[in-house]
């Protein structure tokens, strides 16, 4: 009895290391998937509640609160793509470490302006983002990415490749001025300056830029078309409560390279802390 009972618990203790070795290196994109649950499993909690006029002027105050002056930056509004739980702050630099380290940022160097004289517009033309992809599958535009430090699909056999995997999924962006609706496409691989993607377009879309990992020479290009636009008034709740920063979190800041305090309820909630 006693040799059973050792052979279960030495059996448990494998498969426990097992489990856990397989987790660590996303096995079956195990790890991807149970992050994925964990970032997104509180915006679905949330997102039918129903909001007042009130509640909705507050949200709008606190999206648009500038936190970063000290650091000579300028928040244009936010991004919220609720399927892979990410909701940060935009800000006006996104080709600086000050700029990254705080959130998204409007990337606007195209082959037709290389200077990035012109600013982008939420809503109108082609609209860049950037932010880091930490590899951690939830901060920055780290969830962007199919499989966690994985170069497939995007790249194979040294070919730049692309990916369906968030096709038909919802982005967001929002401001003093309202909510803009966009639906994802196809993400698609380039080379790190590849700035042909941000060049100016008649219809409004989203272009975000965020690096492969491992192989960081290359960017992950997540493209967006808007399909709404909303004031903050009549914009559905469900679409409102995504940006409730005394309710959502922020993903903003990886503790062990890129400290400071989240915007979102998981931090200062919106300055209401």
């Amino acid at each position: 009895m006693i040799r059973k009972i050792i052979r279960g618990l030495l059996l448990l203790i494998c498969l426990g290391s097992l489990g856990y070795i397989g987790y660590q290196y996303n096995w079956l994109n195990v790890r991807s998937n149970v992050t994925r649950y964990q970032t997104t499993h509180q915006v679905a909690k949330l997102s039918h509640s129903k909001v007042s006029q009130g509640t909705r002027q507050r949200i709008e105050r606190q999206i648009m609160r500038q936190t970063q002056s000290d650091q000579d930056l300028t928040k244009q509004g936010f991004v919220s793509i609720p399927n892979v739980g990410i909701l940060q702050p935009i800000f006006n630099d996104a080709y600086s470490d000050k700029g990254l380290a705080a959130g998204a940022n409007y990337a606007n160097r195209s082959a037709v302006d290389p200077d990035g004289k012109t600013v982008p517009v939420m809503g109108q033309g082609n609209y860049g983002l950037a932010s880091h992809n930490f590899n951690d599958g939830k901060t920055g535009f780290s969830a962007l990415q199919d499989k966690l430090n994985e170069d497939a699909p995007y790249l194979v056999n040294g070919k730049l490749k692309g990916s369906n995997w968030l096709k038909g999924k919802m982005l967001y962006l929002a401001n003093d001025k309202g909510i803009y609706a966009y639906k994802i496409g196809r993400q698609t691989l380039v080379n790190e300056d590849d700035v042909s993607v941000l060049n100016p377009t008649k219809k409004p879309v989203v272009t975000i830029i965020s690096c492969l990992f491992p192989s960081t020479q290359y960017r992950i290009i997540t493209n967006a078309k808007l399909t709404k636009t909303y004031t903050w008034q009549k914009a559905p709740a469900k679409v409102v409560n995504l940006f409730d920063l005394e309710k959502q979190n922020t993903n903003v800041h990886a503790s062990w390279f890129n400290p400071g305090t989240e915007e979102g309820a998981n931090g200062d909630a919106g300055g209401s802390k």
